[in-house]
């Protein structure tokens, strides 16, 4: 699968998780309903600035769609808390924070 595919359907699956049509999606991103389904299908390229508008809309990252297609050294927590919602994601930023100021006073 290639690159424009796979982010249109990662797109396609938040969408409809988040229960939101097309239409919508298009209306957010001031584009006609069939340019973003061209992106969904993969037929076209989604600029940054739309991949930054539909994870703010969707409440997610561009992490959440293109995780899987970036090579890192990811550890499993960090895969784990990018499953999690942006405001869980923040709960546990939040917590490993006040761990470390804790670890920090420790010493």
């Amino acid at each position: 699968m290639d690159f424009k595919t796979y982010t249109g359907n990662r797109i396609r699956e938040f969408r409809e998780s988040r229960k939101l049509t097309q239409e919508q999606m298009a209306d957010s991103l001031h584009i006609v309903l069939n340019q973003y389904g061209r992106i969904e299908r993969g037929e076209s390229s989604c600029t940054l600035s739309n991949l930054i508008q539909i994870c703010n809309i969707l409440q997610i990252t561009p992490n959440d769609i293109l995780a899987e297609l970036i090579i890192t050294k990811d550890s499993s927590i960090e895969t784990e808390i990018h499953k999690l919602n942006l405001d869980n994601q923040k709960e546990v930023l939040n917590f490993i924070e006040f761990l470390m100021e804790k670890e920090r006073n420790d010493r």
